[in-house]
């Protein structure tokens, strides 16, 4: 074969050309179809460098205008190891996390205040990459709207616009700011009653800061047509735009003076608007009480009524929830929360000294009238309840506003056309809110069917807006259960199910076959809506997945045992393989410690931690990475042996089933291809065309001998690459591979062995050899657990 590249290579050469779509499928110059996994780069870089933006520090926290996000996710010297890791594991596909805040923390004029030395290390970063085989998107990363709102995303200054003092909003429970709430917590007395943390950080989509700013950032010329703004780069005095316009425009322009820089480069495919989007009180479930179904429950837990009266100074007596089963949380109590006449609103309007502030002097819902303090019955007294339902445009009044159809679908047509400006190819990655399905977006000259319009799954709408071009669905997916318990043994909870009145007994999955079914079911609704609603077209990568690295009280730390761990990331890898649908794992991040994981809201999910120092008793790393904690490649690997897997990445026709037993090693992939007959274009196909080229990870397979079927084709193997090349029958259109390894038993011996080692066996199981070990492995994986899973199964049915 002349030009051979490796299976996992994704520059432009190995591809011959870049990547394209077709009929819902990733597709090389060749014509193949791609199998795309990657990786999150990085968690890190929702924070900045300096001052040490780590979410549990306070220092510099509120000077907001000078961070710098230079040298994330790693600085550029470090670079090239961390690209060669992707390449050697497999996961050549990047979703670069960058934030609005990286880009524009000085303010909101692209010609003067946005960070260029960012923009010129991410171009630097990016024209590495086809080096080493690897492509990106840019994800334009944002949580609970600010890391100054308990989350990620927009700069400090957004805030100054809307009239928010990010300094109050502790006091006044307007968001859960992690550094700040420690603070407050260190200077008050001990509450048992009231456990609290930064899991409870996803609960601040619902407090007064984010809530607000994702409300103006949406539709501000709808639901706050008084708060105006200066128009951008005019020097005109009294000419001003909608906050809605003032706030889009900075954005838009921010990620799109990035995409002038990086969009052509080889590596870049394209841009994600908005990771994990919210409608803050768009189409609002009610004044007093949120929807326990979609929204967390959890800590201090205002209604939208009581958080506007906190927000204004106002005490006010709040839910507390606590972790409950089978529901997640449960009132605890009521608890006093009382700003002590703190507001956490800007009480001046703008002026000369601080031209940034645009808000209205008070609560801009007070404001809009939507509310008042009733000094008689000394309580908020909302005016008018509807009033995030409607449109309140001078000539619009009244009109029904719905969150998707009159503001999302617009917004991604627009940020896509800007990015796209210099480079058309770009693919536009988008999600719809998390947990939600996908409502109907028609494309361009198709019609809604009656399907559509009478659907139930997803929001009852039809987004209108013309689909920007080249669309990816990229749906985020994570076990909710395992996310917010922290725990995991032998049971779990199918949460999409449940919250949508499965009944909780048919919601319960038992042992590690189910789980991998339980996701897989799930993964398969998100799939077949955004089907449904996008159409066949439309390919599907799931942007965000991954698992806590911490459950179960962080034992794997002490131990170095993260066989739990082991089987969450298998189950939902090879469900996403079931589902033949491209990801990217939750995340790559070199800069993981265990004493606060990813340095946000002490997530933990890097599937790579740079702690060096290994201490028994302290911290260990997993134990099944022994052999290779001193390669560089592989050094300070999480559940890298379920990972790192084969996989069929350039596939000269569709693939149609894909299974690999992390155990025997054994690898199975089935794939379909077209007779020459078929094909009417009339072009002569390449060599290439024909030819399957397969990722064989030597973290499993190195000097092993391979064993290698193919039904009707050739293979060659390259270990050195990592390639299994397939070169089939153009005479035959179904087609079938497998791979094994020799002596499958002394490989599972081996393995048995392995784990003596690290965990010594306690009587009665330290009387038993190896060897039994192995067989009551096998009679537990094939006998016994399977029945009592049929036995669980019988008992559920009888309440059904």
């Amino acid at each position: 074969m002349a030009d051979k590249y490796a299976a996992q290579d994704l520059s432009d050469a190995a591809l011959g050309g870049p990547i394209g779509l077709k009929d819902g499928y990733f597709i090389d110059g060749h014509g193949r179809t791609l199998t795309l996994h990657g990786l999150n780069v990085s968690g890190a870089s929702k924070l900045p460098t300096e001052p040490n933006g780590l979410s549990h520090l306070t220092d510099g926290f509120f000077e907001h205008r000078t961070v710098t996000f230079v040298g994330r996710p790693f600085p550029l010297q470090d670079a090239p190891l961390h690209f060669r890791r992707l390449r050697a594991w497999g996961l050549p596909l990047v979703r670069l996390l960058v934030t609005w805040e990286s880009l524009g923390h000085a303010g909101p004029d692209p010609e003067t205040d946005l960070d260029f030395e960012y923009i010129d290390y991410l171009r630097q970063l990016i024209e590495l990459m086809p080096k080493y085989g690897i492509k990106c998107f840019v994800c334009a990363h944002q949580d609970v709207w600010s890391r100054f709102s308990g989350g990620s995303g927009a700069p400090g200054w957004t805030f100054e616009v809307a009239g928010l003092d990010v300094e109050a909003f502790t006091d006044t429970g307007a968001a859960y700011v992690h550094g700040q709430d420690e603070l407050r917590r260190a200077n008050a007395p001990v509450n048992e009653k009231e456990p609290s943390g930064p899991f409870v950080w996803p609960s601040g989509y619902q407090k007064l800061a984010a809530s607000t700013m994702a409300t103006l950032f949406w539709a501000g010329d709808a639901l706050a047509p008084n708060l105006r703004c200066p128009r951008p780069q005019s020097s005109a005095k009294g000419d001003t735009v909608s906050v809605r316009e003032y706030l889009q425009h900075a954005f838009v322009e921010a990620f799109g003076r990035l995409a002038d820089e990086v969009s052509g480069l080889e590596a870049c495919v394209g841009f994600e608007p908005l990771n994990e989007p919210h409608r803050g009180l768009i189409n609002l479930h009610g004044f007093d009480g949120w929807n326990y179904d979609t929204d967390l429950h959890i800590g201090y837990y205002p209604s939208l009524t009581q958080a506007l009266a906190l927000a204004s100074g106002y005490a006010q007596e709040v839910d507390y929830y606590v972790k409950s089963w089978p529901f997640p949380t449960r009132v605890s109590h009521r608890t006093l929360v009382d700003p002590k006449g703190r507001s956490a609103w800007l009480t001046a309007k703008p002026d000369a000294a601080k031209p940034q502030n645009y808000g209205l002097g008070e609560c801009v819902w007070r404001a809009h009238g939507v509310w008042e303090w009733d000094e008689t019955k000394k309580g908020p007294k909302v005016l008018q309840k509807n009033y995030f339902e409607v449109d309140h445009r001078p000539g619009s009044e009244g009109k029904p506003i719905e969150w998707y159809r009159d503001f999302y679908g617009p917004f991604l047509k627009r940020f896509s056309d800007r990015v796209s400006r210099k480079s058309p190819r770009q693919f536009c990655f988008f999600e719809p809110i998390p947990n939600e399905f996908m409502p109907p977006w028609i494309g361009q000259g198709d019609k809604a069917d009656e399907s559509a319009q009478k659907q139930t799954y997803a929001t009852k709408t039809i987004i209108d807006t013309q689909r920007p071009g080249n669309l990816v669905f990229a749906p985020h997916f994570y076990d909710l259960n395992v996310l917010f318990s922290k725990h995991h043994s032998w049971m779990s909870v199918n949460v999409q199910g449940a919250s949508r009145g499965m009944f909780i007994l048919k919601a319960l999955y038992f042992g590690a076959k189910a789980l991998r079914k339980n996701y897989r079911l799930q993964l398969s609704n998100i799939l077949k809506y955004g089907k449904k609603s996008l159409g066949g077209h439309v390919p599907a990568l799931i942007g965000e997945v991954g698992i806590s690295f911490d459950i179960n009280g962080g034992a794997a730390f002490k131990t170095g045992d993260y066989d739990k761990q082991r089987e969450l990331m298998h189950a939902l890898i090879s469900a996403m393989e079931d589902n033949q649908v491209a990801f990217t794992l939750w995340n790559y991040n070199p800069d993981n410690r265990v004493e606060h994981g990813d340095g946000w809201n002490m997530e933990d999910f890097s599937v790579v931690n740079g702690n060096t120092e290994a201490r028994p008793g302290h911290i260990l790393p997993d134990y099944a990475n022994e052999a290779h904690e001193e390669d560089e490649m592989y050094r300070g690997g999480r559940v890298l042996d379920v990972i790192i897997r084969p996989y069929a990445v350039k596939v000269a026709g569709r693939p149609l089933r894909s299974d690999w037993d992390s155990r025997t090693l054994h690898y199975e992939f089935e794939w379909v291809t077209e007779t020459p007959d078929a094909d009417h274009t009339g072009k002569k196909k390449s060599d290439k065309s024909r030819t399957t080229e397969v990722f064989v990870p030597n973290y499993h397979y190195a000097g092993r001998g391979i064993q290698v079927k193919v039904s009707g084709g050739e293979w060659s193997y390259d270990p050195d690459l990592q390639t299994l090349y397939v070169h089939h029958d153009a005479s035959r259109t179904d087609h079938r591979l497998t791979i094994d390894i020799p002596n499958v038993p002394k490989h599972l011996m081996e393995t048995v062995e392995r784990r003596r080692r690290a965990f010594p066996p306690r009587f009665p199981l330290s009387l038993v050899s190896p060897s039994t070990e192995l067989a009551m492995e096998e009679l537990m994986l094939t006998v016994l657990l399977p029945g009592l899973v049929l036995v669980l199964l019988a008992v559920a049915q009888m309440f059904i």
